[in-house]
């Protein structure tokens, strides 16, 4: 098997955040480092605060009556967990990182301050909304009507969307998630996650070193489960005055 090249994480997120911590400061909010598989947030909680993710992954799950988990969304760096959850009694589900993580908790009672939500940060917050309901409603499909294969194959087209430069060449991505989780993710067993990994990498879709993968079919891959590309924008829309006029251009 050929060595695959390196990937550059997205350990930064747009500059806006760089406001979102000057706005905050007056709550004396600082960025929480936290260890892998911890619980930022406990389902059933009364909302205190979102969780902009700074970098690293964090994901929200719940788990269900027979003690089996299901894991709802994957949060990298830049997303907003606990963004679903804001005017509700109690949190609907739990947060957790997934390795080594920094999160910017965003208090619920600063959202609520008349002077936090700035054009940009209220375009930001929007965007992930959208964003993020998105990807649930392909979820949602993915998991509702998908064999096991397909289910699979769009989760790696879904990561792949995701990726700071998903144009590139040879696209490599990172999946973060073990196969437990992936099953927890998509509804499927464990053995049925390496069985399917196992047949796309024996035949020449996919290839596989510990956790990550270079798409070697991409285009095949896309047409197998008839997929179409999220391209979501790098970052919220800001108003950037050139001359007399105002533009809309996204952070880059």
């Amino acid at each position: 098997m050929s060595r695959l090249p390196n990937i550059s994480k997205r350990g930064t997120v747009p500059d806006v955040v760089t406001e979102i911590r000057s706005v905050l400061k007056r709550w004396n909010v600082e960025p929480v480092s936290f260890k892998t598989q911890v619980d930022i947030q406990h389902e059933g909680d009364r909302p205190k605060a979102m969780y902009l993710v700074k970098s690293g992954w964090v994901y929200s799950y719940a788990l269900l009556a027979d003690g089996q988990r299901q894991i709802f969304f994957l949060h990298q760096a830049g997303d907003i967990a606990g963004l679903a959850d804001f005017g509700v009694e109690r949190v609907s589900c739990s947060v957790r990182s997934l390795g080594d993580c920094v999160v910017l908790p965003v208090p619920i009672t600063a959202i609520a301050a008349k002077d936090f939500l700035t054009p940009d940060i209220t375009t930001y917050f929007l965007q992930k909304s959208a964003q993020m309901q998105s990807i649930l409603m392909r979820t949602l499909i993915a998991v509702g009507r998908m064999e096991a294969r397909h289910r699979i194959v769009w989760l790696i087209l879904m990561l792949h969307d995701r990726l700071p430069n998903p144009e590139m060449e040879k696209p490599v991505m990172e999946i973060p998630f073990n196969q437990s989780e992936i099953g927890d993710l998509i509804g499927l067993t464990n053995v049925s996650v390496s069985k399917m990994l196992c047949q796309l990498s024996d035949e020449g879709f996919i290839e596989r070193k510990g956790s990550k993968i270079l798409l070697r079919r991409l285009s095949d891959m896309q047409a197998m489960v008839s997929y179409e590309p999220m391209r979501f924008s790098a970052g919220p829309l800001v108003r950037k005055k050139t001359g007399e006029d105002i533009q809309k251009v996204p952070y880059q």
